[in-house]
């Protein structure tokens, strides 16, 4: 590979860590020979168009993980929180010219968030019966302690190998280390590059697959919005969000990875991602950032407001139109809104909290959606990981207020969440972080696919449109097991 090139940045931190610019090569193909390897993580930007879809990361063989039941969640914060500590003193005096050419992940924390730590970190109330049933068993979360990254500057088509030398915690041996780590994976791609294969990774193909079956009849989950909206009416809460979970099947010869290459063409997406655990993989082509906080600046952006995107050009600004003026989507957005300004206060200073995007429109492949930004201060006795527990799971796929909302799923939908409406991302040892919502988002555990489709449920929801809204939202998922799966079977 051509890395030797003098105008290719090459930094050194005074703490050990390294920085070593390479010469370009796109991230699935990097991270095309790890798709089986587990914990392995691709962080992907592959929404081109999308302003946040700068930087996609790959990182391999962490050196720690956490990872445990949900229940014991407050327990899992704290351990995630004590394996960053070894490296608060990387990167701290990086020359502002450095930090603005390199992505923000520079190693430290990697992996999911299920929603079901909702469990151990807020308490259902007495009145609601929990029947959602845990047939998957996952963990709670899992997170890797990742000390090298790749990083890939997408617009700049720039690429970093970072390398912070940990666990090794004397300076001189984390230099070792980290020039170790450069040189290893400088092999390993100049191996790659050299192959001549990785042109035509991106044309994974069509499969057989199955239809995928929903855990709700159709008619079913419509009776579940009614009641839904009932309780609303009761002033029982003011908006739940109520997802149906689709089961599909790969085909024999198809893999995780394939199903994720398929996703990421037909639902292109700006906080994407695809890890690789022990016996299943969790493919994601989420539309949402959760939590992004850089230099003391916490930022969310919730989505509420959905429609599918039209078949022709006029057809299609229509639609935009209807739903930039529709008063139950803006009131279903504000509304979360609200509730995610009260849960980052807990972690921001006072009078710091800002909205300055509210409703504005925002096209993805499938469907259009209404984004707001929410921004705040972190207070200096906070931190970003603190944040993302208080904040967790995110207001726009629970309802409001939370924890009520948060028990009317539990007791409506027939499965437990896992993964889906939690957050995946990364927490860097210098306090960077940035999460998506885990939605439009797959379990795959040998040939079996899970993913869910929801919508938030407000007083003025007609079922039939909130049954459809799923679908939509679901299609891109349905769409990548395979060119004959567009019905869904429900059950």
């Amino acid at each position: 590979m051509p890395d030797n090139a003098p105008d290719l940045l090459f930094y050194a931190d005074a703490a050990g860590g390294l920085i070593a610019e390479i010469g370009w090569m796109p991230p699935e193909v990097v991270f095309a020979p790890h798709a089986e390897t587990p914990h392995a993580l691709w962080l992907d930007s592959s929404h081109d168009a999308h302003v946040a879809a700068r930087a996609s990361y790959v990182a391999t063989h962490p050196y720690q993980i956490v990872s445990g039941p949900p229940q014991q969640a407050r327990r899992h914060f704290e351990a995630a929180d004590a394996a960053l500590r070894p490296g608060a003193d990387l990167w701290l005096d990086l020359p502002p010219i450095i930090d603005a050419q390199v992505p923000g992940f520079r190693g430290g924390l990697a992996g999911f968030f299920g929603y079901d730590l909702a469990r151990g970190l807020h308490p259902v109330p007495d009145n609601i019966n929990q029947n959602a049933h845990d047939d998957l068993g996952l963990p709670g979360l899992t997170l890797g302690l990742y000390a090298t990254v790749l990083a890939f500057d997408m617009r700049a088509r720039r690429a970093f190998i970072i390398a912070t030398g940990l666990p090794e915690t004397d300076r001189k041996a984390r230099r070792r280390q980290a020039e170790s780590e450069i040189a290893r994976w400088k092999s390993c791609l100049d191996t790659l590059a050299d192959s001549g294969k990785p042109a035509a990774l991106s044309d994974a193909p069509m499969r057989a697959g199955r239809s995928p079956q929903s855990n709700f009849a159709a008619q079913d989950f419509r009776n579940t919005v009614t009641q839904v909206v009932e309780r609303i009416l009761d002033g029982e809460i003011f908006q739940a969000n109520i997802a149906q979970r689709f089961h599909g099947r790969l085909d024999p010869t198809d893999t995780s990875f394939g199903y994720y290459q398929r996703l990421r063409q037909f639902s292109p997406a700006p906080f994407s991602a695809f890890a690789v655990y022990d016996t299943w993989s969790l493919a994601s082509a989420s539309p949402e950032r959760f939590l992004h906080c850089a230099h003391g600046t916490l930022e969310s952006r919730p989505i509420k407001g959905t429609r599918p995107r039209g078949a022709t050009p006029a057809l299609d600004e229509k639609i935009a139109a209807d739903l930039l003026a529709s008063g139950k989507d803006r009131a279903e957005n504000t509304m979360i809104v609200d509730l995610l300004r009260n849960d980052m206060a807990k972690s921001c200073r006072d009078g710091s909290i800002e909205v300055p995007q509210l409703c504005a429109l925002e096209k993805f492949s499938n469907v259009h959606h209404l984004v707001s930004t929410i921004r705040g201060t972190l207070r200096s006795d906070s931190s970003p990981l603190e944040a993302l527990r208080d904040c967790f799971p995110g207001g726009s796929i629970t309802g409001a207020p939370k924890i009520q909302a948060m028990g009317v799923i539990a007791e409506l939908e027939p499965h437990a969440r896992g993964p889906y409406c939690g957050a995946m991302g990364y927490i860097g040892f210098d306090g960077q972080m940035d999460t998506n919502i885990l939605i439009r988002t797959a379990v795959i555990k040998g040939r079996d696919v899970y993913f869910h489709a929801g919508g938030g449920i407000v007083a003025d929801s007609a079922a039939d449109a909130e049954y459809n809204e799923t679908l939509d939202k679901a299609s891109g998922l349905i769409a990548a097991l395979s060119d004959t799966s567009a019905r869904v079977r429900s059950a």
